[in-house]
């Protein structure tokens, strides 16, 4: 029977070496997915969604936690809105300048799902000002897959 290797030498964790997890959303609820990690000085946001039980900006991420222009990569799960939803609005009305990625399946349903959302909400005058769903399409330019 074959013993455990013993570790030659143990080598501390140096502070770099901390991987910090900050939910800004859905840390302790459904909806408003959205979440950064960060490591050796990148930052990664995980999802972007909208919390589907409010209105308006209440419905977003808590975006005003961090500075969008230092998230360097943004990855999109799947294509629910408690994922996806805010896309539209963080990739208009912040100062995001990084990549944005997600599934072809994700981005193709993605389009179906807002296009229904717009639908939906369009008529509600908290959506009116705040998400400018006329211009969501335009984002799909920015979205990578």
């Amino acid at each position: 029977m074959a013993s455990k290797r013993k570790a030659d030498m143990v080598i501390p964790a140096e502070e770099s070496d901390q991987l910090l997890i900050r939910p800004l959303g859905a840390g302790q609820e459904v909806g408003r997915s959205c979440i950064i990690l960060e490591f050796k000085g990148r930052k990664i946001m995980l999802d972007c969604g909208i919390h589907p039980g409010l209105e308006g900006m209440d419905a977003l991420p808590y975006i005003d936690l961090i500075d969008p222009a230092e998230i360097d990569l943004l990855l999109i799960s799947h294509f629910h809105l408690d994922h996806c939803g805010a896309l539209p609005w963080f990739l208009q009305k912040t100062s995001f300048k990084g990549r944005t990625f997600m599934t072809h399946a994700t981005k193709a349903i993605y389009r179906w799902l807002l296009s229904d959302y717009v639908k939906v909400r369009w008529e509600q005058p908290c959506y009116a000002n705040m998400l400018h769903f006329a211009k969501a399409f335009t984002t799909f330019t920015r979205l990578q897959i």
